[in-house]
């Protein structure tokens, strides 16, 4: 059975690193496109992706495929609702 990346997963954890869809595209050498569309789920990223993804996300395969995101500090939770209350 191959492995599932979960979009979902992959873009709260590049959000989390303050990285664009087109700076972690660059950095996994895939286009800002493929990636939006593995972040939607619209396509699966496989085991190349994954394991690029894994490193620039700083975190492992199985945290990906699984779904598995960082809680953020109190201080970044507060500073992320402070801003969207401002909007």
């Amino acid at each position: 059975m191959p492995l599932r990346t979960n979009g979902g997963a992959v873009r709260e954890r590049r959000l989390l690193k303050g990285l664009t869809i087109a700076e972690f595209a660059r950095h996994a050498e895939y286009s800002a496109n493929h990636v939006s569309q593995i972040e939607l789920g619209h396509e699966n990223g496989g085991l190349g992706f994954l394991r690029a993804a894994a490193e620039i996300l700083d975190c492992s395969i199985e945290d990906i495929t699984e779904g598995v995101v960082p809680r953020r500090s109190p201080s970044e939770a507060s500073t992320a609702s402070a801003s969207t209350d401002a909007a």
